[in-house]
C-alpha cells in the first residue's frame, strides 16, 4: 500500500528521470491500476520539467486509435516539429520511425520531455518505435515518460494503492469531516488516488449526513467514472446488457445474469459474451462470478446506464429471481411510483437482511419502502423504523431526518410511541423518574388493549430502560408489573425478562440463565444477546451478563452497529467491574466512552466517565478518578442522571477511604440514602451497602449504619448483586457472636468467580478472626483476599491485607507452608489437573466450572506458588509429593 514515503520515492524517481536527461537521456515506465493516479505523475512532471526549461512533448494513447498504425509516434513526431520548426511543413517528413524521433530531439536546443499517457492503447508500430527510441535515447539530452504498461526495455515504476491512514489523511485534508462518510470513501476508493480526490465530490451533494448509508453504489464524477471504466461506450450491445445486469445484481454469480439478458436482449446470451468487458478490464470471470475490478467499476457501469435500461435491468432481474430476498429489492428498484404490493415484501425483506447481519441493507429497504408506500401511516412506520436501525448504526443526524420525514405525516399514538421510544434510547433525553414511567405503562396497556403487542412491549423495554438513569419510585414498579401482566403470551421474550428483571429479579434470573446458551441449530443473534446481559446485570447476575454482553459486543462490532455498541459496552464494563474482571471493565469502558463522545451519546459518555472514575479509585489512581468526576459534574449539570451522580458518590467515597478519611467517606454515600436527593438511586444504593458499612466502622458510626440498611429486611427478593451487597455489610456492623454468623452467610453467597465481592469479604472476616484471636483461621482467607486484590491492582485493600497478614505472624518474604495451607481444596484440585496437562476446558468439563472460572483461580495460584507455567507448576507438585 502507498505511504507518504511510497510518494516520495515517486517524486524523486521523476526529479532523477529530469536532472539525469539534462546530460543522458532516460527513459520511464508509471504503471498501476486505473485511477493510481499515473495521469497525475506525468502532469506534474510535465509542470516540473517546464520549469526546470524542458521542452515538453506530450500526447495520449486513444482507444480509438489503438488499429492505427504508428498513430501515436505520428503523434509524438509532429508536435516535436511543429515545436522546432514552426515555419516547416510537418508533410516534409512523412516517417515517425525511432530514428527519426531521435534526430529531432537531436535539434533541440533544450532538454526534452516526451510524455505518452495511456500507454495501453498503444498500436504496435508505436510501442515498436519508442522501444527503440528507448535503447538510442543515452545519447540524446531527453527524457521518454510512458503512463501505462512499460515498452520493452524500459523501466517500469509502480504506483501502489494509498494505504488506509494516509487516505484518511488525504480526506481530512481536504475536509471530510463526517467519520462514517470518510470511512465509506476509504474503503470505496481501495487506494485510487484520483477516487480519493474525486469522491469527497461527488459526496459533498449526496444529502442529508449520514444518507451516504442509503446508497448502495456512491456517485462518481463524470472524470472518475471515465478513469475506473474505460471502453464502457465501446462495449457491444449484448455484451453491454450482461454488464449492467451482473453490476446491478444482489450477488455475482455468472448463471443469474445469462437468462435475464437473452430476456433483454433476445439473443442466445453465454459466457462469451463478457469477453469485451474482460479485455477492456472491467471485469473478471472467477469460477462461475463475475467480478468486478472494483465497486467503483461497478457504479460507473450503473450510472453510465440510461434510466429505462437500469429500470429494465431490475425488473427482469426480479422476475428472474427465485429467492424473495432479491426479488424483492429489485422489484422495488424497477419501481417507477409507490405500490403497496412492492413496499410490503420489501419491508418484509428488511426483517431478513437483520437475520443476515446485514443492517445497511435493512436499513435501505426500510427507507425505500417507505418512498414506495402510497398510505401515509405505512410510510410512516417505515420510516420509523427505518431510524431505528439509524440510530444503531451510530448514524443520529440520518435518524433525526427520518423522524422528521416521519413527524411530518402525521403519527398515530403506536407511531408516535415507537418513535419517541427511539429518540429516548439514543439521545441525552431520559425519561423523567417515576412520573414519566407511570405515563408510559398507560400508554404500554392501551396499546397491548388496542393489539399493538409488539409496540406495547417495545415502549416498556424502553421506558424501563430510561428510567434507570432516574431511579423511578416503588409504585413505578407497580405499573410495570401490572403492564407486563398485560403481555402474558410474551414470557420467553428477552425484552420482557428484562423488564421483569427490574421489578422482580429472582423471577427472571432462572429463565434469563435457560436461555442464555446458544443451542444446536440457533444463530448469534445480536440483539437477544444484548437483552438478555443486561437482563441478567439487572437480576443481579454480573458474571453471566459479562458473558452475554461480550458475545453481543463482538457482532454488533462486526455488523457495524456502533450505535448500540456503544450502550452494550458501557453495561459490560458495569458488570466486569462488580465481579472484579477489572481489565476488561477497562477495555470495554474506553471503548464504549470513545464510541459515546464520537455519536455524541451524551448519557452513555458521562456514564462511562464515571465507571471510569470508579475504577481509578478502586486502583488507587485517586488524581485520575478526581478528574473524571469534575468532568462529569459538569455535563451531568441540570440533567436527572440520578445513577451517574450515585457512581461518582461511590468513586469519591473510595478514594476518601483510601486517603484514610472514613468519616467523609461515610457522609459521602450519606446521601445515596436520603430520599430526595439528586444522588438517590435505588440500584447503585445497594452496591454502596459494603462501602457504606466498611467507612462506617471505621469512622465510629456502625450504628447510624444499622439503621439505614434496616429497611432492607432480611433481603428477600433482592437482586444477587445486591443480596451480597447487604450480607457482607451485616457482617461487617455485627457485634458479639452473630458477626460469625453473618460473615459465614456472606462467605457462602458470594461467588467465587466473582474475585471483587469475594477477596472483601475474605478480607473483613480475616480481619475479625484475627481479632478475636483466631489467626490460623485467618490466614488462608487472608492470604485469598490479598492475591486477589493483587490481581486486581486494588493496592490500597492488598496493603491493608499485608499488613493483617503479618499481624497474623505470617513473614510474606517466605514462601508458605504445604500446599494444602496455601491453597484452598479447589484450587489444589484445579492446579493438580492443570499439572497432568488438562487444558481449561477440559478441567471445567470435570468440576463443572466454566473455563474462564478455571482460569481465574489458575491465575490466583501461579502467584501463591511463585510459578509462572505449567511446566513449572508440574515439577513443584511432584516436589511436594
Amino acid at each position: 500500500m502507498r505511504t507518504a514515503a511510497d510518494e516520495k520515492r515517486v517524486r524523486d524517481a521523476v526529479d532523477g528521470l529530469l536532472e539525469s536527461a539534462r546530460t543522458t537521456g532516460v527513459a520511464l515506465a508509471v504503471t498501476g491500476a486505473p485511477g493510481s493516479g499515473v495521469s497525475t505523475v506525468l502532469h506534474e512532471a510535465a509542470v516540473s520539467a517546464r520549469r526546470r526549461g524542458f521542452l515538453v512533448i506530450g500526447t495520449t494513447a486513444l482507444a480509438a486509435d489503438a488499429d492505427t498504425p504508428g498513430a501515436v509516434a505520428r503523434a509524438l513526431r509532429d508536435r516535436l516539429l511543429r515545436a522546432l520548426r514552426p515555419v516547416t511543413s510537418a508533410t516534409l517528413i512523412t516517417s515517425a520511425t525511432a530514428t527519426e524521433l531521435f534526430r529531432l530531439l537531436g535539434d533541440s536546443p533544450q532538454p526534452v520531455l516526451l510524455s505518452v499517457d495511456d500507454a495501453r492503447f498503444l498500436d504496435g508500430p508505436s510501442r515498436q518505435a519508442l522501444a527503440a527510441l528507448a535503447r538510442e535515447l543515452p545519447a540524446a539530452r531527453a527524457a521518454l515518460l510512458i503512463g501505462g504498461p512499460a515498452v520493452d526495455g524500459v523501466t517500469e515504476l509502480v504506483l501502489s494503492p494509498v494505504d488506509e491512514a494516509h487516505a484518511d489523511r488525504r480526506l481530512r485534508q481536504a475536509g471530510v469531516h463526517d467519520d462514517a462518510l470518510r470511512r465509506r470513501i476509504v474503503r470505496d476508493a481501495a487506494g485510487s488516488p484520483l477516487a480519493l480526490r474525486e469522491l469527497p465530490l461527488s459526496w459533498r451533494d449526496a444529502g442529508e449526513p449520514g444518507d451516504e448509508l442509503l446508497h448502495r453504489f456512491p456517485p462518481l464524477t463524470e472524470r472518475l467514472g471515465r478513469s475506473l471504466a474505460p471502453g464502457l461506450a465501446d462495449l457491444p450491445p449484448g455484451t453491454a446488457t450482461a454488464v449492467l445486469l451482473a453490476a446491478v445484481q444482489l450477488g455475482e454469480q455468472v448463471a443469474d445474469v445469462l437468462a435475464p439478458a437473452r430476456a433483454l436482449t433476445g439473443h442466445a446470451i453465454g459466457v462469451e459474451t463478457f469477453g469485451p468487458a474482460v479485455e477492456r478490464g472491467l471485469l473478471r470471470l472467477v469460477d462461475g462470478r463475475i467480478r468486478f475490478r472494483s465497486v467503483l467499476t461497478r457504479a460507473a457501469v450503473q450510472q453510465h446506464a440510461t434510466a429505462p435500461a437500469l429500470l429494465a435491468a431490475h425488473a427482469v432481474l426480479a422476475r428472474a429471481a427465485t429467492d424473495p430476498y432479491r426479488s424483492a429489492w429489485h422489484a422495488a428498484q424497477g419501481s417507477v411510483a409507490p405500490d403497496e404490493q412492492v413496499a410490503d415484501p420489501l419491508e418484509a425483506s428488511a426483517a431478513e437482511a437483520l437475520r443476515r447481519r446485514e443492517p445497511v441493507e435493512a436499513l435501505r429497504r426500510l427507507e425505500l419502502a417507505a418512498r414506495l408506500s402510497p398510505a401515509p401511516a405505512d410510510r410512516a412506520r417505515r420510516l420509523v423504523r427505518a431510524a431505528n436501525t439509524a440510530f444503531e448504526l451510530d448514524r443520529p443526524e440520518l435518524a433525526e431526518h427520518l423522524l422528521d420525514r416521519a413527524d411530518r405525516l402525521g403519527l398515530d399514538e403506536e407511531q408516535r410511541a415507537l418513535a419517541d421510544t427511539t429518540r429516548t434510547r439514543f439521545t441525552a433525553r431520559p425519561e423523567r423518574g417515576a412520573r414519566s414511567l407511570g405515563e408510559r405503562c398507560r400508554l404500554v396497556s392501551r396499546l397491548a388493549r388496542a393489539g399493538f403487542r409488539e409496540a406495547a412491549l417495545e415502549v416498556l423495554v424502553g421506558a424501563t430502560e430510561a428510567a434507570v438513569w432516574a431511579d423511578p419510585e416503588p409504585h413505578a414498579h407497580r405499573a410495570v408489573t401490572d403492564c407486563l401482566a398485560e403481555l402474558p403470551d410474551l414470557d420467553d421474550d428477552p425484552r420482557r425478562l428484562l423488564v421483569q428483571a427490574v421489578v422482580a429479579p429472582n423471577t427472571a434470573r432462572a429463565r434469563i440463565t435457560a436461555l442464555s446458551g446458544d443451542g444446536p441449530g440457533v444463530p448469534a443473534d445480536a440483539d437477544r444477546l444484548r437483552l438478555l446481559g443486561a437482563a441478567a446485570l439487572t437480576a443481579g447476575e454480573p458474571g453471566l451478563a459479562g458473558d452475554l454482553l461480550a458475545r453481543a459486543a463482538r457482532l454488533l462490532r462486526a455488523d457495524g452497529r456502533t450505535g448500540l455498541l456503544t450502550q452494550v459496552q458501557a453495561q459490560h464494563a458495569q458488570a466486569a467491574l462488580i465481579v472484579g474482571d477489572w481489565d476488561v471493565a477497562q477495555a470495554a469502558n474506553e471503548e464504549a466512552l470513545a464510541l459515546a463522545e464520537a455519536g455524541g451519546q451524551v448519557l452513555w459518555s458521562i456514564r462511562s466517565r464515571a465507571t471510569r472514575a470508579l475504577l481509578r479509585a478502586y486502583r488507587g489512581d485517586l488524581t485520575g478518578s478526581a478528574e473524571d468526576i469534575a468532568a462529569v459534574e459538569r455535563i451531568a449539570a441540570g440533567r436527572r442522571v440520578g445513577a451517574v451522580l450515585a457512581v461518582l458518590r461511590l468513586a469519591r467515597s473510595v478514594a476518601l477511604l483510601e486517603s484514610d478519611d472514613p468519616g467523609s467517606a461515610y457522609q459521602t454515600l450519606r446521601p445515596l440514602f436520603e430520599a430526595g436527593s439528586p444522588s438517590h438511586h435505588l440500584s447503585i444504593q445497594r452496591r454502596t451497602l459494603y462501602h457504606l458499612a466498611e467507612a462506617a466502622v471505621r469512622a465510629g458510626r456502625a450504628e447510624e449504619a444499622r439503621r439505614l440498611i434496616a429497611d432492607y429486611g432480611d433481603g428477600h427478593g433482592l437482586p444477587l448483586s445486591a443480596a451480597v451487597n447487604l450480607a457482607q455489610a451485616r457482617a461487617l456492623l455485627a457485634e458479639g457472636p452473630d458477626a460469625e454468623r453473618h460473615f459465614e452467610h456472606a462467605l457462602r453467597i458470594t461467588p467465587r468467580s466473582w474475585p471483587w465481592p469475594r477477596a472483601r469479604v475474605e478480607l473483613a472476616y480475616g480481619m475479625w478472626l484475627r481479632r478475636t484471636r483466631r489467626p490460623s483461621r485467618a490466614r488462608p482467607l487472608l492470604r485469598e483476599a490479598g492475591h486477589a486484590f493483587e490481581v486486581l491492582g486494588a493496592t490500597a485493600w492488598r496493603e491493608i491485607t499485608g499488613r493483617e497478614l503479618r499481624a497474623t505472624g505470617v513473614d510474606q518474604g517466605r514462601p508458605g507452608g504445604p500446599l494444602a495451607e496455601q491453597l484452598s481444596a479447589q484450587e489444589l484440585t484445579i492446579a493438580q489437573l492443570a499439572a497432568a496437562g488438562l487444558t481449561n476446558r477440559e478441567i471445567g468439563e470435570r468440576l463443572l466450572l466454566s473455563p474462564r472460572t478455571v482460569g481465574w483461580h489458575l491465575h490466583r495460584v501461579f502467584p501463591k506458588l511463585n510459578v509462572t507455567s505449567r511446566t513449572q507448576l508440574a515439577a513443584l507438585l511432584v516436589t511436594a509429593a
